[in-house]
């Protein structure tokens, strides 16, 4: 049978959202989709009211136009909507374009729509790719809501009793059971599928995913081949490009990684992250020219959205500080206090930054009267601060006498980053330059080793049976220590030995949940957290 002689599916009970701001496309829709019996339309304008019907209604498919005029466009608002979950697992998101550039088709697929469609659209062409997405989100819901559960060994259970099945969706499948696998820290199990499906044919996604185990276990050498196989035969492939362009950072080379970056947004400008990443490569080469332009580029991109981060912000205004320009690094900060008015983490690291503006642009005074506001609020919320803000704060503050608040943002530095030798080098210089030798060296070794010995008593406590005496040690340490990933896996499996003795508890399982997506934030890749979220799971399921 032709695709033109295909019956008409039977859309009446399901429902659908029309983003598009031209009203005459939203008039072309719905006639298409009514003529499969739907009654249940919702329609917006803009990526604004989108958004807003999307928090009220769970559809069964969304419509969506790239270009939704001035606000967000389509893209922005389905990263928003994943963001948020607002869509349901089995939600079918279309996004309809007329553009056919591989710069917007690019940039649309990285947001990994179920699938794209072109204008003019036929009632044939979307009749048929609904069904078939339709009928594949079917099939991966039930995991889907697992996934979002966080219960990934049972999302592994239903990929495997699916698999079992006859289905056309098998690679699908398999590719799945990889990622969970990964996610829950067997990255043996990852490797079987991976190893699979390259044995049958040279897979990009599969290949890919050997190249992410590979760097998650530090053979970055091996990792890197693989990388360039699949950069190498395909251009349009950008997760991979991110992928080589950290790797090579990591074995050192800043060239290749940068133009991994420059490749990659070449094919697909418009995403805020991989610009940020390319500002970063580029200001450790000393191309500050390339860095302020990506970082502008990653801060328009990024913001009004979910995305919009304090770091690209932090950067540019430390590169026009090197260089002097402490007018354009005001504006920068302003833009800072301005666009992300409603994190109040955010406001304060902008009134921060005035303090290193402020002194460098001769207003010593000035700098000297705000440190005198903040330095109690800085003193307290040291933890808080990103390594780089505390050492660009360090020169100031020494400049203007505040040893204390200096040594504090240090300690908790440290703290938390106590098995980063660079950290520890980066303090002994700042304290030796600034005629402080002997205290950097004491604080370095006094930070690590408190650090280390509450890490080593709340391990014995357990050891001996003392499960309560070790969590109230640790919980008191996390409040110190917050951004310390080994101490916040510790305190999850201390969390998890309780509750494997003493029983499930809700309470319990939300605060190891916390600690081990903490972590994973701060260490991406450290199987500890994928194991000790499997090992949360099966001591009773995990909830949120």
């Amino acid at each position: 049978m032709k695709i033109h002689d295909l019956p008409r599916p039977d859309f009446s009970k399901k429902s659908f959202l029309i983003i598009e701001d031209y009203e005459g496309m939203r008039g072309i829709l719905r006639d298409i989709l009514g003529r499969a019996g739907t009654t249940r339309i919702d329609f917006a304008g803009s990526g604004g009211n989108a958004l807003a019907m999307l928090e009220k209604h769970r559809y069964d498919a969304v419509l969506c136009d790239l270009h939704l005029g001035q606000g967000k466009n389509g893209q922005q608002v389905l990263e928003e909507a994943r963001l948020r979950r607002l869509t349901a697992p089995h939600t079918v998101w279309l996004m309809v374009s007329a553009e056919k550039t591989s710069e917007m088709v690019m940039g649309s697929a990285e947001t990994r729509p179920d699938d794209y469609l072109v204008k003019p659209i036929t009632e044939t062409l979307l009749f048929t790719r609904l069904q078939r997405q339709m009928d594949k989100k079917k099939v991966l819901a039930p995991i889907e809501q697992a996934m979002r559960d966080h219960e990934y060994l049972k999302a592994i259970r239903l990929v495997d009793q699916t698999l079992a099945k006859t289905t056309p969706h098998t690679w699908d499948l398999k590719r799945l059971k990889a990622e969970l696998a990964q996610l829950s820290g067997d990255l043996n199990q990852a490797r079987v599928v991976f190893e699979e499906a390259l044995n049958q044919r040279d897979l990009p996604w599969a290949r890919l995913g050997m190249a992410r185990l590979l760097f998650q276990e530090g053979r970055l050498d091996e990792a890197l081949q693989h990388l360039l196989q699949v950069t190498e035969g395909s251009r349009s492939y950008l997760d991979a490009h991110d992928w080589l362009a950290r790797t090579l950072e990591s074995l050192g080379d800043l060239d290749g990684a940068q133009e991994a970056l420059e490749r990659a947004l070449s094919v697909s400008p418009h995403v805020a992250a991989r610009q940020s990443s390319l500002g970063q490569v580029a200001a450790r080469r000393g191309d500050l020219e390339t860095a302020t332009l990506a970082y502008r580029r990653g801060i328009e991109l990024a913001r009004n959205s979910p995305l919009v981060s304090v770091e690209p912000y932090l950067s540019l205004a430390r590169i026009f500080l090197a260089r002097g320009e402490t007018g354009e690094a005001a504006k920068i900060i302003g833009h800072l206090a301005g666009d992300m008015k409603r994190d109040s983490g955010a406001r304060f690291l902008a009134r921060v930054m005035e303090i290193p503006i402020r002194l460098n642009s001769g207003g010593e005074k000035a700098a000297r009267k705000l440190l005198e506001e903040l330095a109690p609020s800085l003193r307290d919320a040291a933890h808080q601060l990103p390594p780089e803000v505390a050492f660009d704060l360090a020169g100031p503050l020494m400049r203007l006498g505040d040893s204390e608040t200096t040594d504090a943002l240090f300690a908790s530095l440290l703290a938390n980053h106590h098995d980063n030798a660079d950290y520890a080098n980066r303090v002994l210089t700042l304290y030796s330059e600034a005629g402080r030798g002997d205290d950097g060296a004491k604080l370095v070794a006094d930070t690590t080793r408190s650090a280390l010995e509450i890490m080593d008593k709340g391990v014995r406590l357990s050891r001996e049976g003392k499960l309560d005496e070790a969590l109230s040690l640790l919980r008191d340490a996390r409040h110190k220590m917050p951004g310390n990933p080994r101490l916040l896996l510790n305190h999850a499996y201390l969390l998890i030995s309780h509750m494997e003795q003493r029983g499930r508890d809700l309470h319990l399982v939300k605060e190891a949940l916390d600690c081990i997506q903490t972590a994973r934030r701060l260490r991406p890749h450290e199987k500890r957290a994928g194991t000790l979220l499997a090992k949360l799971e099966r001591v009773g399921g995990v909830e949120t």
